[in-house]
């Protein structure tokens, strides 16, 4: 029996690829790149150009001048404060990074560990969903009201005789920075970790009972071992999230005052300002920061290690 010829152009178009099946794969993968090409690299990429312009009657004008940088580096004795706020942010972001650890992988074990097979182990995990419903404004509002001289702790405190007065620091203090950014950043440190330890067969953690393993012993060589990539990718969400966070120090720290501005809020301040090019410098320097992460992950673990969550 003859076979049968295309009767029509998406016949033919069908018969073409199965022909051609590199050019049906430069089909699927050309026009994703083409969008991350025009929608990511180049918008970056401008920032990073604009970083080395200058500004002239408050209009961005192309050159090549790194005063920018070497007004945030405080080069050739230039004031260090743009710096100092750099490095107090990265000293912030990796307590932030190191206390979401501790609480994220506690509740993830308990959640994808301890509770597996559980009815209520969702809708427990769900739980710090929640307040992703709400506006993320509102959300850092409502610890502005907590916090205050006269809100819910201190009036709590006050009513049981615990205190005479307001506790000072609870409000606009490095303390109410990080509990806003901690309620904000904890569900991504929690989840990657819970879904690298829901991957985790229950076989593997019976059969180091078995061996003798005590609890502390197969969290330690089993569980963390194995959940690693989580840990990983939950730390770096938790610190380029803080790093480029200026909402949480603005409400919750009064960043008017300069001891609690951090990175972000000084971006803010330059682009209102009109300094662009300071602005685009400091975006620059947590960009590469964020690239030199991924590459550190690539050298130690390899990209594919992302796969196994």
């Amino acid at each position: 029996m003859a076979s049968r010829r295309p009767s029509g152009p998406f016949d033919q178009l069908a018969e073409y690829f199965a022909d051609h099946p590199r050019a049906l794969l430069s089909l699927q993968i050309v026009p994703p790149l083409v969008f991350v090409f025009f929608f990511v690299f180049v918008p970056l990429a401008s920032i990073f150009a604009w970083s080395f312009w200058t500004v002239e009657n408050n209009r961005l004008v192309p050159g090549f001048s790194t005063s920018a940088y070497e007004e945030f580096l405080g080069i050739g004795g230039l004031p260090t404060w743009r710096l100092d706020i750099f490095l107090k942010t990265l000293r912030i972001a990796v307590t932030q990074t190191a206390i979401a650890l501790v609480l994220g992988f506690a509740i993830a074990y308990f959640v994808g560990i301890k509770m597996r097979g559980s009815k209520y182990a969702l809708p427990l995990l769900l739980l710090f969903a929640v307040p992703f419903l709400t506006s993320y404004l509102l959300r850092t509002l409502s610890w502005y009201i907590v916090l205050q001289s006269r809100g819910l702790i201190n009036t709590v405190l006050q009513s049981i005789g615990a205190t005479n007065g307001p506790l000072p620091g609870l409000l606009f203090s490095e303390f109410s920075v990080h509990v806003g950014l901690l309620s904000t950043y904890l569900p991504f440190m929690i989840f990657p970790i819970w879904l690298a330890m829901s991957r985790i067969d229950q076989t593997v953690l019976a059969a180091s009972a078995d061996l003798g393993g005590r609890p502390r012993d197969t969290l330690f060589r089993v569980v963390v071992p194995l959940a690693l990539p989580g840990i990983l990718i939950g730390s770096i969400f938790v610190f380029v999230g803080v790093l480029g966070d200026s909402v949480v120090p603005e409400i919750l720290g009064g960043a008017t005052d300069s001891s609690r501005t951090l990175i972000a809020n000084l971006i803010d301040k330059a682009i209102s300002g009109q300094q662009y090019p300071m602005a685009a410098a400091i975006a620059s320097i947590i960009l590469l920061m964020a690239i030199g992460l991924i590459w550190g992950w690539e050298r130690a673990f390899g990209l594919k290690k992302i796969g196994e969550i």
